[in-house]
Formats: structure tokens, C-alpha cells, sequence
């Protein structure tokens, strides 16, 4: 398949020359249940982990199919970096998206920033000072917070419910991380909880959830670093398609290997299988190229998505995950229990695949609905 002129082929030579040393610490990532320290510095010495950060703030500006399809690649041999670099390096546009006066701080020391997020709690609270806020209790999720700098906080003051939901950037160092992230899947991605006690963050450090995911105009206008520029929640949640592409694309390596070195199976059952899945998965490549190229021109003309597109967004990145999660499936069936030995590249990526696949953001029953409401004109979405 010959390259996309949407992507950025220095990128791609930088995430092909560090994919055989990601694929030899996948399986200690997972055990570990968090990203390795040479893996994370070699994300920020090649810069893979500031393609979203505009280049006012030393990074790339890169657009968004140049960062899903390097995360993609990634997520073939290791699904955890594949998704430090889409998702986790997404959050380096959220964190530029901020007010000029927060955004100054968080890049004060150049672009090599890790930002987890963190918006689940169950006990947070967040309460108004004369010139900032206090903050106390339990987040979850937050993915790489082991090697963050700055964890945003995201959450409703007390004092202000009816002004929304906030962004509330903390030093990595203020928080303390909780061993909490003990899963079937994606363990690699150390998406532990943090609990804050009493930590301050000043009023020109904090965001409006709403105001940072808007449109503006301040930006370069040019073809790249639109990321900082569009209306960015329909790219911020459409990061998660490149590593769970690409870990489908993975598993299946890993099958056609086994199939290769004669493994034993019917072979008519092995042909099936190869072209079933194959064919699910090429159809999950055009989908995720044809979001790629919306989002990508969209943002090149600096210009909202419509209802419609949005609706079409949401069908498509849920259904790439579903066709991903069949393919796999049907490789996991045909090998039987031998594709569930500890530490077997296929019985891995199900197990990640699986764990992406529980994501809101491509749940199937939850984003059918949206589309098939946009497309009559008798039923609002």
C-alpha cells in the first residue's frame, strides 16, 4: 500500500526504526503494569511524544493522521506505547489548548512533557480560594502517570457546579500515585489512580472544559497545528482508533507467524481464517484512513465538523473497533487454548483489544444510535 500524502514520513521512520525494541519489552511493560523508563525516553528523544504540541511551544504541530498512524505502528508490536503515543500525546494538544497564562507554565521547560488526565473520582473535591483552588481525593485512569509532569484534573467546582466541568493542572510531584491498576488488559499503560490532599492550583493554571475544547482563531492558520485551532473533541476521542487498529494488526501478525511456522491446524481452517480476518482488517485500514482524512481536511480549513459528520465519525470509529475485535476473535477461536499461553503475543493483544474495545468513545451500542437519529431530519440527535 503506498504511503498516505496526508502523513509525515520522517515519523514514520522514527516509530519503524524503535518498534523492534518496543516489541521486546512488550511483555515486560505488561508485567511491570506500566510504560518502561527507556521506552518513555526514547518517545521523547525521537519526539513521538509531542507530535500534538504546536510549535509555539516546541513541538511538531503534526496533524491528526500523522499522530493516530504513528500510534498505529507502534500498537502493532506493543499496544500500551501505541497508546502513550495517540492518547497520551493527544493530551499535549489539550494542555496547549489552555489558557495562554497556563500553557506558559506548563511548557516553561520545553516540549518533553508528559500530561496524564484524570476525570473519574468517586470522593474529589474542589473548592474556591480568593485566588484559586484546593483540591483533595481519589482520580482514576490516569495513563502514564508514573512518568507524568503534570496531571490535569478534570472535574466540577463545588462552589460553581452550574460553570461546568474544569481543567485543573497539577506538578506530577503533588500527587500521589496509588497502585490501583490491576487489569486483564492494557496493564502496560500504567493508568493508575491519584490521590491529592489539599494540593492549591492557582486561578491562571485553570481551563474551562468547554472554552478549551472550542475553536478559536489565534493560531498559525497554517497546514499544520490546526490541532490547537479546531473544535477539538470529535480528534481528542478519535485518538483511541490508531492503537486499537494497530493492535488487531498485531495480533494477526503474530497468527500468520504461527500459520507460517506450521502450527498446527486443519489447513482449510487456517485459509478461512487468514481471509476473514484480513478482510475485516483491511476494511478497519479504509475506515480509519477516511476518518483520518476528514478530520485532516477539516482542520486544515479550520472548520467544524457538521452534525452529520460528527454522527458518521462516531459510526465509524465504533465500528472499525468492531470489526477489529471480529477479526481477532476468529484468530483467538482457531487456535484454541494454545492462544491463551502466558505470555503469547495474540493472547496479549486480545486481551488489550478488549480493553479498548470497552471504551465509550467506540462502543457500538452507545454510537449506532447517534447516527442512525442525524440521518432523518424527523429525529434530532
Amino acid at each position: 500500500m503506498p504511503p498516505s500524502p496526508l502523513l509525515e514520513p520522517s515519523v514514520m521512520a522514527r516509530v519503524d526504526r524503535l518498534t523492534d525494541r518496543w516489541r521486546a519489552r512488550a511483555a515486560h511493560t505488561e508485567k511491570a503494569r506500566t510504560p518502561s523508563t527507556e521506552t518513555v525516553r526514547e518517545l521523547f528523544d525521537s519526539g513521538l511524544l509531542h507530535l500534538a504540541i504546536p510549535k509555539l511551544y516546541g513541538g511538531s504541530g503534526h496533524g491528526w493522521p500523522t499522530l493516530t498512524e504513528a500510534a498505529r505502528r507502534a500498537a502493532r508490536v506493543c499496544p500500551s506505547t501505541g497508546w502513550l503515543i495517540g492518547v497520551v500525546g493527544g493530551h499535549g494538544a489539550v494542555a496547549a489548548r489552555l489558557p495562554s497564562s497556563a500553557a506558559k507554565v506548563l511548557f516553561d521547560t520545553g516540549p518533553n512533557q508528559l500530561f496524564a488526565t484524570a476525570s473519574v473520582t468517586s470522593n474529589g473535591r474542589i473548592t474556591r480560594e480568593d485566588d484559586g483552588y484546593r483540591i483533595t481525593g481519589e482520580w482514576r485512569f490516569c495513563s502514564a502517570v508514573d512518568h507524568a509532569s503534570w496531571i490535569m484534573i478534570n472535574g466540577v467546582r463545588q462552589d460553581s457546579p452550574e460553570s461546568g466541568h474544569h481543567l485543573f493542572p497539577v506538578p506530577a510531584d503533588q500527587a500521589c500515585v496509588l497502585d490501583t491498576w490491576h487489569v486483564t488488559g492494557m496493564s502496560g499503560t500504567g493508568s493508575k489512580s491519584v490521590l491529592l490532599d489539599d494540593v492549591f492550583v492557582s486561578d491562571d493554571l485553570v481551563g474551562g472544559v468547554e472554552e478549551c475544547f472550542e475553536g478559536r482563531t489565534e493560531g498559525s492558520r497554517g497546514p499544520r497545528d490546526y490541532l490547537v485551532e479546531v473544535p477539538f473533541t470529535d480528534y481528542v476521542n478519535s485518538t483511541i482508533v490508531g492503537p486499537i487498529l494497530g493492535c488487531a494488526e498485531g495480533a494477526f501478525d503474530a497468527y500468520l507467524e504461527w500459520a507460517e511456522s506450521g502450527g498446527r491446524a486443519e489447513r482449510a481452517r487456517v485459509q478461512l481464517t487468514l481471509a476473514e480476518s484480513s478482510a475485516e482488517l483491511e476494511c478497519a485500514r479504509h475506515l480509519h484512513d477516511s476518518l483520518g482524512a476528514l478530520l485532516h481536511t477539516a482542520g486544515i480549513d479550520r472548520r467544524p465538523l457538521s452534525q452529520r459528520e460528527v454522527a458518521g465519525l462516531r459510526r465509524d470509529r465504533a465500528y472499525l473497533t468492531r470489526l477489529c475485535a471480529h477479526a481477532v476473535r476468529r484468530l483467538v477461536e482457531s487456535l484454541g487454548t494454545a492462544a491463551h499461553v502466558e505470555g503469547g503475543v495474540l493472547s496479549r493483544h486480545w486481551r488489550d483489544l478488549q480493553m479498548m474495545a470497552a471504551h465509550r468513545d467506540v462502543n457500538w451500542d452507545d454510537n449506532h444510535a447517534v447516527f442512525a437519529m442525524a440521518s432523518t431530519d424527523r429525529i434530532p440527535v
